[in-house]
């Protein structure tokens, strides 16, 4: 017996139409947010560019980090002389950081990192995370910092 175009059609249009709602809801950063919290809890991120640059390293010739706690959400690390943390809150579309309190040590290297990387956890909006690549986004969309994911 023949198949109707007709009824191959319509399974076939609704399973394009499901697969194009799905793709057109994705966030931008890539993930929905208990996926980004779990995704960003494993491991640390080391801070490898600023504003498209390289990023200098800190104190005692270590580069800046940035460690998520899934429970919690909050966000913390070596800021380049002290350790900061800060609470973060991620959306569909965004990634925002309370502004970070850090230890009080001064250092001779590392003090202006910490205040550039403070500076850019308080004007994170967005984000977009592949696998082991993070990068924070400003309002535009323009790229504050990219972090490498290592993994214990």
């Amino acid at each position: 017996m023949a198949s109707h175009p007709r009824r191959l059609a319509l399974p076939l249009g609704l399973a394009l139409l499901v697969a194009a709602v799905a793709c057109a809801t994705q966030p931008p950063g890539g993930a929905t947010p208990p996926a980004f919290r779990t995704a960003a809890s494993d491991g640390e991120w080391h801070l490898m560019e600023l504003a498209g640059r390289p990023a200098p390293l800190g104190a005692g010739g270590r580069r800046a980090t940035l460690v998520f706690d899934r429970d919690t959400a909050r966000a913390g690390g070596f800021g380049g002389c002290n350790r900061y943390g800060a609470s973060y809150v991620v959306t569909a579309d965004s990634l925002r950081f309370t502004a970070p309190v850090s230890t009080k040590m001064a250092c001779e290297d590392g003090m202006e990192l910490e205040r550039e990387l403070h500076g850019v956890l308080e004007g994170t909006r967005r984000y977009r995370m592949r696998e082991d690549d993070l990068r924070l986004l400003g309002e535009l969309g323009d790229e504050l910092a990219r972090f490498e994911r290592r993994r214990p």
